[in-house]
């Protein structure tokens, strides 16, 4: 009997060291748990007005005359921010106005024809010239029988004959001005007169394009932010700054920059918070409203240790509730509620 039992407690033993190492020879099957996206989604921004900073440089080079505006000014579309020198150009459209009137003028006369007393003037010598003719003529009339006669020297009988010639030649020139003023303008020359007139006009209407570019205007409504530029001071439109800087901010809203890992989760209507380093203890509300489609270069950092410098940004504008206190290039932290519109 006590045999017996000690082979039964030995098989039993057997069986529990086999479970054992059949246990721990197996490869345990991990479970991971489920990875939950957080729910908002952080970035850096700035606030903007309706829209970007606009940099404006004049159309031409030239020396700065005044400038009519002053930094915070709102001013109206089309509103002068800055003049250059132009006198140039004031002469210039001068002289442009004065080329109009000329050839205005040239094609008037050329259709109208000669006064009334050109055309009187032409006959009379056209008569004048056809009556030293007819005298002529009888003279040698007179001085040919003569000769045949031999009762006037050949010389002076040469001298009647070519008199006679001139005068024939004078009567066909001035019969052929009276025809000239009398007759009505050919076609090519009306043509030639019609786009004299048109280049004239022409060059008038570029003049003065160059001298309005002389005048710095306002393309929209909006808030002077910046000039960067003195009376006397040359300027154009290669200048490496601008002279002014204008943006409508007649309404606030926020650019924001999120990053590649948490871009493709934004959507259109998200809420977003906006908090300002600036503005301790006050926090805005705001809406998506569009973003870009595609990734840019970061250009807005935090500052913090655990920034990364070499990941991409996607660009996303957020429509304010409200804007008191906030100011144009004011950098904001930007919290959006991406659970919002998940759910």
């Amino acid at each position: 009997m006590f045999r017996f039992m000690i082979l039964v407690l030995t098989i039993a033993a057997a069986a529990v060291l086999g479970f054992v190492i059949d246990a721990q020879s197996r490869t345990p099957v991990e479970h991971p748990e489920r990875q939950i996206e957080p729910r908002t989604i952080f970035a850096m921004g700035r606030i903007e007005g309706v829209t970007e900073e606009i940099e404006l440089r004049p159309q031409l080079a030239g020396r700065i005359e005044a400038i009519r505006v002053e930094e915070g000014q709102v001013v109206e579309k089309d509103a002068v921010l800055v003049e250059l020198d132009d006198q140039q150009y004031r002469h210039e459209v001068a002289q442009a106005a004065a080329e109009l009137e000329l050839a205005k003028a040239q094609l008037e006369h050329l259709m109208t024809g000669a006064r009334p007393e050109q055309r009187r003037e032409a006959a009379a010598k056209h008569r004048v010239r056809a009556a030293e003719l007819e005298r002529a003529q009888l003279a040698w009339k007179r001085i040919s029988e003569l000769r045949e006669a031999k009762a006037v020297a050949p010389q002076e009988a040469d001298d009647h004959r070519l008199t006679v010639a001139a005068l024939t030649a004078e009567v066909e020139a001035a019969k052929a001005q009276v025809d000239l003023i009398e007759a009505p303008p050919r076609q090519d020359e009306v043509h030639m007169d019609q786009a004299r007139v048109e280049a004239a006009k022409a060059r008038l209407e570029l003049a003065k394009v160059q001298l309005d570019r002389t005048k710095l205007c306002a393309p929209i409504r909006g808030q002077v932010l910046k000039i960067d530029a003195n009376p006397g001071e040359l300027t154009g439109p290669e200048s490496p700054q601008p002279i002014v800087v204008l943006a409508d901010t007649s309404a606030f809203r926020v650019r924001a920059f999120v990053e590649e890992y948490d871009a493709p989760r934004v959507r259109i209507g998200m809420p977003a918070k906006i908090k300002a380093d600036g503005i301790p203890g006050k926090e805005f509300s705001g809406k998506v409203v569009r973003f870009s489609p595609y990734m840019t270069r970061k250009e807005l950092w935090s500052d913090l240790p655990s920034e990364r410098y070499d990941t991409k940004t996607r660009e996303v504008w957020i429509d304010l509730d409200r804007a008191d206190g906030l100011v144009v290039g004011l950098r904001v932290e930007v919290a959006i509620d991406a659970s919002a519109v998940a759910n």
